[in-house]
């Protein structure tokens, strides 16, 4: 089985800082796996360049064979808009529009007619728990609310892989796992490599693996 995901040898650095230091990894359709490990030890330089948001210094990043670093920039946006569902910590929503049209957005992007996007829009946002909202802007909402939404924006397109950042930090305990168990079924029912960055063992040990990275390398793998 191919790869969804495939990080070869990544190194990153910001200015003097080094982040990453030729870290390597592969993600099968399906698989779950969560990066661990201090702050500062590069796991969201790592979801970043993944994700496409930052060019690594060093390496290629491949999505679904696609090698991103060789995409013009409209295809890159392109394919990160369709193929990666992106969760970052803070949410990251716009604030002006309402969830619904927030949620939708990646769909209205690629072209899709409005009722039909909306419609995918208030299925994910009901499945995550805060279709009662859709007309509310991420102002009027709480922290847990807004990264819910991101969790909805992230899924509607149906994406390869999904890429969350600290996806349960802002929620208590029983709403983080609701949240936990949108996003495992999203991958292993659907098909989906989920990559999660996370400072929580319950949703580590959600995985299949755990990697734990330390001063920009990978310290240490273990299957779950």
């Amino acid at each position: 089985m191919n790869a969804a995901l495939e990080l070869e040898r990544i190194e990153y650095a910001y200015r003097r800082n080094t982040a990453l230091r030729g870290v390597s990894l592969q993600l099968k359709p399906g698989e779950v796996v969560a990066v661990t490990g201090a702050s500062g030890c590069g796991k969201s330089t790592l979801l970043h360049c993944a994700a496409g948001i930052l060019t690594p210094d060093a390496g290629a990043v491949q999505v679904d064979g696609q090698d991103l670093a060789a995409l013009p920039e409209e295809q890159r946006a392109a394919l990160r808009r369709t193929k990666v569902g992106i969760v970052l910590q803070f949410g990251q929503l716009v604030p002006d529009l309402p969830l619904v049209d927030n949620v939708a957005l990646p769909l209205l992007l690629g072209g899709h007619e409005r009722g039909e996007a909306h419609k995918a829009a208030m299925n994910w946002l009901d499945q995550v728990g805060i279709a009662d909202d859709a007309d509310a802007v991420p102002g009027e909402l709480s922290g847990g609310q807004t990264q819910r939404a991101a969790v909805a924006r992230a899924l509607v397109t149906g994406p390869s892989v999904v890429l969350a950042d600290e996806p349960t930090g802002s929620l208590d305990s029983r709403a983080g796992q609701e949240l936990l168990d949108v996003l495992l079924e999203a991958a292993r029912y659907r098909g989906a490599a989920l990559l999660m960055v996370t400072h929580d063992n319950l949703v580590a040990a959600s995985a299949n693996r755990e990697i734990r990275l330390r001063d920009g390398l990978i310290q240490h793998e273990v299957s779950l």
